[in-house]
This record gives structure tokens, sequence and C-alpha cells, in this order.
């Protein structure tokens, strides 16, 4: 390295990179350590876009690099562009034989939900010393998108070295895990020991969501307000004291939000936060004059601006929703909740070319949002749309399957009766739950099925049985949004138990973030037949919750029998007839999401 460039990375190391970018332009002769050092230069002073070119540049003359090849795969997974980090290792081939660059690529793996990939070169990476922390983070991190819980905790015990099982991270990645997993107590002790050695607004959050598990909702309160005491905008803490309000304390509901505004300066993301609570709560008015205020004092604040619009909306004003929507998807034709708000309007006023224009350019974008696919489905339903029978395909799609019974029962029955009892058990919360599509009714928190219980590990073997059966008969389309995607392995991402009570139902909704919807009926009442004209609790496929009057269409009625798991894509509308019976209808709902 001669004299300049030695200058330059001196300049470097103090942290002084403009003055190191000079020195280096300075020099003519571009080896690879100067392509590397004036990217890193570009970077630290946030010009990515030139030292991703540099990278580049430098790569096309030095593709075998280390110094290159470790930087520039740091770089894109630094800015989140793992698709491109992705298609650079495997164009530049020889950048997996390094160890940097192939845990930059394992990440990028993991996070563009490459899972399987992901197993397979973390099974065959070997890490240095130097890498061990990053390799068993990126393993566990792995294990954790496979919701392979049990795993984790294996691994804990018997495959992270000892060196690496005290320090924090990976004490708060087993405490995660074991709360995932329903070992409250577990988790809550290892939490507090972390919160006496580094006190942190997270932390306070996350121990506080540990005692609303274990039904302390006083220690839940007091955590969560020491969370805000900390970090007075922290939007997942005021969220959680709102629910925690709602169920317990209503008079106490929106208070932590007048308190932080009270206190402090009005946080944009906060402010959002607080409409989307107030709508939630269906206080409207209350809603409106402060998304009125928030849109003068944050006019460039898209988010802020589609709220109002949500509000004008709903007080009548839908004129100025409608403009108000059109501007955003202009500024923003990317963002899919802006979309489909607009297409709504245009389905609403019969338009529906330009709500099926307003879609196909926003799923262009979004192609696995399934609420997307939903609002084309009903404007392609409304137009006479072939592509309506493409994508909703009853017939082949939806499937209503016996539950086999578990090993070790003779029959599902025999295995159902201990499985109500311990569901029944799981519903400790009285109100129906403030934010899903659960009217009177309780819906259990967490991940149920990530629970260890030997009942909801026989539960899932017979359901992932039913899957699986789905998943091989479906036929193959690479360009349909279910289709595409049937790798014929699974993982279920969102599992949960409702308990309708009389007169309860699901209002209409499809799952956003899904692919499949597969729910499991564990008790239906005596009162649900396939005779009963009322359809009373029965399930009801392709009716939205756009209250179209008579363009409302019902494409299918199923009455749900005990035992029974019925499978069907996430985009399809659905909800449910009204309970009339003084038994609970209870089911296990999950999301189910491909594995590749």
């Amino acid at each position: 390295m001669n004299n300049s460039l030695q200058r330059a990375l001196h300049a470097f190391n103090q942290q002084q990179y403009v003055q190191a970018l000079q020195l280096l332009s300075l020099h003519t002769n571009k080896t690879a350590d100067w392509y590397t050092l004036n990217s890193l230069c570009l970077s630290a002073v946030n010009k990515t876009i030139e030292a991703e070119q540099c990278y580049l540049k430098g790569l096309s003359q030095f593709s075998n690099h280390v110094g290159l090849l470790d930087n520039y795969t740091n770089l894109l997974c630094k800015q989140k562009k793992y698709a491109e980090c992705i298609q650079f290792c495997e164009y530049n081939t020889a950048s997996l034989s390094l160890e940097k660059p192939r845990l930059n690529y394992i990440e990028s793996l993991i996070n563009q939900d490459e899972l399987l990939k992901a197993e397979l070169f973390i099974n065959e990476t070997s890490p240095s010393q130097t890498s061990l922390v990053r390799y068993h983070w990126l393993a566990l991190e792995l294990f954790e998108r496979l919701g392979d819980l049990q795993r984790i905790e294996d691994y804990f015990q018997t495959k992270l070295p000892a060196q690496l099982k005290g320090q924090f991270h990976f004490v708060y990645k087993e405490a995660c895990n074991y709360r995932n997993l329903g070992k409250f107590d577990k988790a809550l002790e290892l939490l507090k020991m972390l919160l006496k050695q580094q006190p942190s607004a997270e932390l306070h959050y996350i121990v506080g969501c540990t005692h609303y598990d274990l039904q302390q909702y006083e220690h839940a309160q007091a955590h969560l307000k020491a969370c805000l005491e900390l970090a007075p905008n922290y939007v997942p803490a005021h969220e959680s004291l709102n629910k925690l309000y709602w169920e317990h304390s209503q008079n106490q509901l929106m208070s932590s939000y007048a308190h932080t505004f009270k206190n402090y300066d009005a946080n944009p993301v906060l402010i959002h936060s607080q409409i989307g609570q107030l709508l939630q709560l269906d206080k409207l008015e209350e809603a409106l004059v402060i998304s009125s205020k928030a849109t003068q004092s944050h006019p460039q604040n898209l988010d802020l601006l589609h709220a109002h619009s949500i509000l004008l909306d709903k007080t009548g004003e839908a004129e100025k929703a409608f403009s108000l929507l059109q501007q955003l998807v202009k500024a923003a034709p990317q963002n899919a909740r802006y979309c489909i708000d607009l297409a709504n309007f245009y389905i609403q006023q019969g338009d529906y070319s330009s709500a099926i224009s307003h879609l196909e350019t926003a799923v262009k974008f979004n192609p696995n949002n399934q609420e997307l696919w939903a609002y084309l489905s009903i404007a392609w339903r409304l137009s006479n749309n072939d592509k309506y029978h493409w994508l909703t395909n009853l017939d082949k799609f939806v499937k209503v399957m016996e539950l086999p019974a578990p090993h070790g029962f003779k029959t599902y029955g025999d295995f159902n009766k201990q499985l109500q009892e311990l569901m029944i058990g799981l519903h400790t919360n009285k109100l129906q739950p403030l934010d899903q599509s659960v009217r009177s009714g309780s819906q259990t928190q967490g991940h149920l099925l990530h629970r260890s219980n030997q009942l909801i590990d026989l539960f899932k073997s017979s359901m992932t049985t039913c899957i699986n059966q789905y998943l091989q008969q479906l036929p193959e389309d690479a360009n349909h949004p279910l289709l595409a995607r049937n790798h014929q392995r699974f993982v279920a991402k969102g599992s949960w138990s409702v308990k309708l009570e009389q007169g309860g139902f699901h209002a209409n909704h499809i799952h956003p973030q899904g692919w499949l919807s597969a729910p499991s009926y564990i008790s239906i009442p005596d009162e649900m037949s396939k005779d009963d004209p009322t359809k009373n609790g029965w399930l009801k496929l392709g009716e939205t919750s756009l209250n179209l009057g008579d363009r409302e269409s019902i494409a299918r009625e199923i009455c749900p029998e005990e035992g029974h798991i019925i499978i069907f894509p996430s985009y399809i509308w659905h909800g449910t007839y009204q309970l009339k019976s003084k038994s609970p209808r209870l089911t296990i709902p999950c999301d189910i999401m491909p594995l590749k």
C-alpha cells in the first residue's frame, strides 16, 4: 500500500471520511484496496448508491478480492437489499467460499423467506471463532422463522458454545423463545435478570407483556409504564397498555397517549397510533379532530394523510377522502394500503376498471399481499371478468377434511374431548379482542401451536397431515398467487383459538399477510346442523366487508363439523353467520405460509 493510500486509511480510521475521499481522489493507481477503501468512505458519508457503484466497478476488475466481496455484501445486507445480495452471491459463486459473504448470503435467504436453502447452507457452514456470534444468531433466527421453537430450546442446551450462553442477546433470545413456547415463568426469570443488568425500554416492554401472559395485570401495567418513562414514543407499549385497559380498566383507555402528548413534543408515528386506537374504539369525532390538526402540523406525512382520509370517509366527507386518496396513490403507487382504499371507492362507485388498474399496479410491487388479490377478486367478479374464477376456483381451492386421529388415539373424537378442555381453559379474556374479526367472543393470545403442550403437538400432527394432502392436490400455475408459491412445504405463521358465544360471529375479512387459512373445528354446538335454514354459526365464503348491498354475493356456505378442518386461500373473503346457542363454538384457526 503506497503512502497516499496509507494516509487515506489513517484518515478513515480517524473517522475523517471527507478527507480520506479527497486523498483517494488524488490516487491514480486504482487497486482493489483503493476500491474497497473508497467504497467504505462513501458509505460512511451516506453516499450508499455511489458506494455500491464503486464496489461493483472494483469487482468487475478484481472479482475474487476478499475485501470487496466482504464489504459489498455487508453493505447490501445493511441496506436490507437481500434480493440483490442473493442474486450477486449466486452469480459470483466465489463469494460463497468466503465466510463473511456466505453469512451475508444466509442472512439474505432468511429475510427473503428462502428458508430451506438457508438451512442447507447453515448446515454446511463451519464458523471461525471470529464469526461464532453471527453464525449461531443466524441459526436461531432461521429456526424461529421455521417455527421450530423446540429446536431452538434444544440448541441452547446442546449446540450453543459455552462462551455465548451468558451473552446478553443470546439470553434475551432464549427468554423470548420460552415465552413463545408458553413457558412464561422461565421467560420472566431470565428477562428480570437482564433487566437488572441493563435496564431499557424494550426490556420493560417484554417483561410487561410476559406478566400479561401470566395474568399478572398490575405488574404488566407497571412495566409498560416504566417502558414509556424511558421511551415516551414507544408505540407497542402504548398499544399494549390500551389493550390492557380495554380488557380490565376501561376508564383509563387512551390515557398513556394523553400523558405523553401533555409532557413531550408530538411524534407523528405516535399520533398515527393514537388515531388507529381511536378508530378501533369507534371514537370517530375525537380521531377526526386529532387527524385534522396532525395533517396541518405534518402536511408531508403520507401515513397521517391516509389516516385522515379514512376518518373523512367515516364521518360523511367521502369526496374529500376520495380526493386525498388519489393524491396519496399518485405519491406512492407501490403502497398497497393506499391503493386498496382508493380501489374501495372506485368499487363503491361502480368504476371497476379504475379499481382494477390501480390494484394491478400495486400487486406488481406487492405480489404476495393477499388483500390486493381479495379486492381484485371483488372488481373482477363485479365486472364479469373470467380472472375471478381463475383466482378463486372454490371447487379446487376450498377443501373440507376430517382431521385424522393422532398417535395413541383410536378416533379423533376421543382425542378431541381432551383438546376441548385444554382450549376452554385458555380463554381467560371475557371481552372480544379490540383489533380482530371476532364479535361476542374471545381469542387466545400468542401463537397457539408454539406452546409446549403434548395435546397441541398431537393436534399439530393431525393438521399437518391434512395440509400436506391439500398441497399435494393443488394444480400447477406459475402465474397464480396461490399455486406459484406451493413448494409442498409450509409453516404455521399464526395460530390461535376462538370461542364464539351466544350471538357471536366473525365479521367478513381476509388475511393480508397469509397464504392459506385453515380453521379447525374443536367444539360445535348441537344447534348447528346442515338442515338448519338459518345457517346458525356456518362459515360463509365470498361476501365482503364493503357492504355492497345487492352487489354482494356469497359464493359458498359450509356447516362445519366437529373434528373437521377447512382449508382455503387467505385472499378469499370469509366470515360466519351469527351463533344462536348457549354452547360455545370453538375453533383453532391457522395462517399457513409456504416454505421454499
